[in-house]
């Protein structure tokens, strides 16, 4: 099957969520579906993705984002215009035109406007997360409403013109069938490359005291995180004085920088984040905020790092609190849950093995494509039914 595949980025280098749950996807699934990409270019990003992917796409043409115009720049949201690209859709038309594909799969919301009206083939909506969820969970202004407002308009035609939809989590999906009735759902959590992701041999020794977290230190739901755990960890400090806290993540703010000390380690981006998984005594996922991909929960997993999390921060993957990891929601059980590991490591780390068990059976990338390559056949042949159907 010929799936034409467009992308508001190109997914390299594996430096967000985004871009790893992309660049997985494309791979994985071009073992059984042949995939034309088209995608915009960000400045500086170099020929090193385009040759990783170059055996898993059948051909990759790359296009400028452009400055909107004064009518675009009030009509549409900022998203939109950030990915704006005429010459994106006058090729994606183009490409339409000449009927050689069976699919289009648009990787994010805010191309909906990017395909011909009538696109002559089934199109599948691709939601790394819900937008519009995330836009109202964080704070702003007048400005940031009516953004949010154009956001919501967005959601809404996308929904109106395409039945077939990709997301995260069931919880994304029961939104979008709440708002606009009976769409077409595939479920496909974040996984990982378990060739990469897996414990040394032998396992490397964990630092019983050290809690790490990670995550792209730009993303609002992360900083919000990051304050929310910092309120906490002087009660981690008063119960386990030699505690310290690890912040693994690019692009940091002048506040998170502000906290780099003596029991704080804002370490930035780093090539590897393996080495601090397997040092790590837990790894913490405190979000107060969902949507996202999940990844750091199912790589800490797979090798085997414990982790505690909020329920939100684990939304959408199939996986038991004390018996996978643990689940938290307010704060005090948030203390009380890193320092019973923390008092326990045998047992947390028992029990980050049972996970690793849980996610190499159900999260790693080739699973998860399966089931997305057959959402896409049934999509592509015109039968798709009602409610969800689960990658994997």
């Amino acid at each position: 099957m010929k799936v034409l595949f467009v992308c508001p980025f190109f997914p390299w280098p594996l430096n967000s969520g985004g871009k790893i749950r992309t660049f997985h996807l494309i791979r994985a699934l071009s073992r059984t579906h042949e995939i034309h990409l088209r995608a915009l270019v960000e400045p500086g990003v170099g020929r090193e993705g385009q040759r990783l992917l170059a055996n898993s796409c059948a051909d990759i043409k790359l296009f400028e984002r452009s400055p909107p115009g004064p009518v675009m720049r009030w009509s549409r949201p900022k998203l939109e215009r950030w990915f704006h690209s005429p010459s994106l859709r006058e090729a994606l038309a183009q490409d339409l035109a000449r009927g050689e594909f069976d699919l289009v799969h648009l990787d994010e919301l805010l191309l909906v406007r990017t395909l011909p009206a009538a696109p002559g083939v089934p199109v599948v909506q691709h939601h790394h997360k819900l937008d519009t969820v995330l836009y109202r969970s964080l704070s702003g202004g007048l400005h940031r409403q009516f953004d949010l407002w154009k956001l919501r308009r967005l959601e809404s035609e996308s929904a109106r013109r395409f039945r077939s939809h990709l997301v995260c989590g069931e919880h994304d999906a029961e939104i979008l069938r709440k708002r606009y009735g009976e769409l077409d759902f595939c479920v496909a959590p974040s996984g990982f490359d378990p060739e990469y992701f897996k414990p040394s041999d032998p396992p490397a020794l964990r630092t019983r005291n050290r809690i790490l977290f990670l995550g792209t230190l730009s993303y609002g739901p992360n900083v919000d995180a990051i304050e929310r755990f910092m309120r906490v960890f002087p009660k981690l400090r008063e119960a386990h004085p030699s505690v310290v806290f690890d912040i693994v993540g690019g692009d940091a703010n002048r506040a998170i920088h502000a906290l780099h000390g003596h029991e704080v380690n804002v370490i930035g981006s780093v090539r590897d984040v393996r080495p601090y998984l397997e040092g790590a005594a837990l790894l913490v996922v405190p979000l107060r905020i969902g949507g996202g991909t999940r990844l750091k929960i199912v790589e800490a997993l797979a090798m085997g790092c414990p982790v505690v999390s909020t329920r939100i921060g684990a939304e959408g993957l199939d996986l038991d609190d004390r018996e996978h990891l643990r689940l938290v929601d307010g704060d005090a059980e948030l203390v009380e849950s890193i320092l019973e590991l923390l008092g326990d490591p045998e047992a947390a780390v028992a029990m980050a093995e049972r996970g690793r068990e849980r996610v190499r059976e159900a999260y790693t990338w080739e699973v998860l494509a399966q089931g997305v390559g057959e959402f896409w056949e049934r999509v592509a042949a015109g039968t798709p039914a009602a409610g969800s159907s689960q990658a994997g």
